[in-house]
């Protein structure tokens, strides 16, 4: 492992977990019991409060329109107008900051000059850390609607009917094999870069194709990328439901190291996270409550990123470009890798790394704990959704046929104690997908503690590093 660039006043610093998971504590932590844990948090605490955030959000500090938002009229006062004024106070910070940075990284002080050159190295290291630090402290607002939890929902439910969602997607189901088009070659803009302790990083930008959000959506990306490497190999990295690592501090980071290992890392921020959150949601949100939609919608909009994403990276350089994920971001992944056998050549990934993830989405849906946990299958069934409805929509859902690359470029890594996205539907994807063993990694670990392992035990990733070199 190479040890990263070292911390200082020009280079951002490394804020995630990785350190802990590396250590000793790491064995402790990357357990099945830490599941069980981590998924009552989510589910019972995060969710809620993120809800109640959300609405907060949308309030615009109103009282009256806060409870409209949460359907609670009876929101006592005393609790809930401090937390609103808190909230609008710390998002109006981070837009400023937003601002200050947009200017900085993207934006003009005169014709054929960036508002960043006249910052410097320094300068740059301060407006990110500015504009992260703000994203972070509005973020943690949420908890101050603590102690209503007990109250509050987990999830805003505008669940679309069959027939809704036969009107929105019944064309690109009649043929599913061309229902994911590779975007055409976007705009892609590119931020000034700065350096930080993995080596160098900058953002991407362009118009989302394919938006499920509002128009004129657009699509962001960090890359992470080797200081001094001309041409490294690529891997295009989605994150999974709800993470956020744009606006939270400290978040786990499972794939930015790889940087200083060779290899250029490009993390996008998905469909309805982050900078793209719809108003009155918060990040991830409708993926679960538009219910079977939210899903489409969420496919068909990221796969189409993924495509433009692997084009502007093999558009770089000639060497390999990866597609991976974690969790929600591994169902996109392996549902775009299928999609690519009929991409253009200069948008199929050459290698795929899934962790976290299962070839059945209705065991996902149905009898995955997280999907339980929050109530899914009643809210869906509430508006007409039965088995068969669901199964018609698989084609659109899951990876059913084989992907673009050669199964032995295909990595999966499995908890055998996952029951979110419920290891037996992973599985048996690998044995589907004729997926090598030695490309198979499966661990006594549930559906976090896996995704979070492979900091811990690096093998996944140094199978990736060789496969790497196996396609020159």
């Amino acid at each position: 492992m190479v040890e990263p660039f070292s911390d200082a006043p020009e280079r951002l610093p490394r804020e995630s977990h990785t350190r802990i998971l590396q250590s000793v504590l790491g064995d402790l932590v990357l357990r099945p019991w830490f599941d069980w844990v981590a998924l009552n948090s989510v589910a019972r605490g995060y969710f809620p409060l993120s809800r109640a955030w959300a609405a907060a959000l949308a309030s615009g500090g109103a009282l009256a329109r806060f409870r409209s938002e949460l359907a609670m009229d009876d929101l006592p006062r005393a609790i809930a107008q401090p937390a609103l004024m808190l909230v609008q106070n710390r998002r109006a910070a981070y837009e400023e900051a937003a601002a200050s940075w947009e200017r900085a990284f993207f934006g003009a002080v005169n014709p054929g000059a960036n508002a960043g050159a006249d910052l410097g190295p320094v300068g740059l290291v301060e407006a990110e850390s500015a504009r992260h630090g703000t994203a972070h402290q509005m973020m943690l607002t949420r908890f101050a609607f603590l102690p209503l939890r007990g109250r509050l929902p987990a999830v805003r439910w505008e669940v679309a009917s069959p027939a809704e969602v036969m009107a929105a997607h019944g064309a690109r189901l009649a043929d599913p094999k061309i229902a994911f088009p590779a975007e055409a070659e976007p705009e892609v803009e590119v931020s000034r870069p700065v350096l930080s302790t993995y080596g160098r990083e900058y953002w991407l930008r362009y118009p989302a194709p394919a938006s499920t959000s509002s128009a004129g959506d657009t699509a962001w990306a960090r890359v992470v990328e080797p200081e001094h490497i001309k041409d490294p190999p690529t891997i295009v990295f989605l994150h999974g439901i709800a993470m956020e690592n744009e606006m939270w501090r400290g978040s786990a980071d499972l794939v930015s190291e790889l940087a200083l290992e060779g290899i250029r890392v490009v993390k996008p921020e998905g469909p309805w996270h982050g900078r793209r959150r719809l108003e009155g949601w918060y990040g991830g949100e409708p993926a679960i409550g538009l219910g079977p939609k939210g899903f489409l919608d969420l496919f068909q909009a990221w796969i189409a990123e993924v495509s433009a994403l692997v084009g502007w990276a093999k558009g770089r350089s000639e060497a390999p470009v990866a597609l991976g994920g974690v969790s929600l971001g591994a169902l996109t992944a392996q549902r775009a890798a299928v999609a690519a056998n009929h991409w253009p050549e200069r948008c199929r990934p050459d290698a795929l790394l899934l962790v976290a993830t299962s070839g059945a989405m209705m065991g996902v849906a149905h009898g995955g704990s997280l999907a339980s946990a929050v109530d899914l299958a009643p809210q869906i069934e509430a508006v007409g959704w039965t088995a068969d409805e669901l199964i018609r929509w698989l084609p659109l859902l899951e990876p059913q046929q084989a992907p673009v690359m050669d199964p032995t470029k295909v990595i999966m890594v499995l908890g055998h104690a996952d029951d979110v996205t419920p290891s037996a539907g992973g599985k048996a994807l690998a044995r589907r997908w004729q997926v090598p063993a030695a490309n198979v990694f499966a661990r006594d670990q549930g559906h976090f503690s896996v995704s979070l392992g492979i900091q811990r035990d690096r093998a996944p990733l140094e199978r990736l590093k060789e496969i790497f070199g196996q396609l020159g």
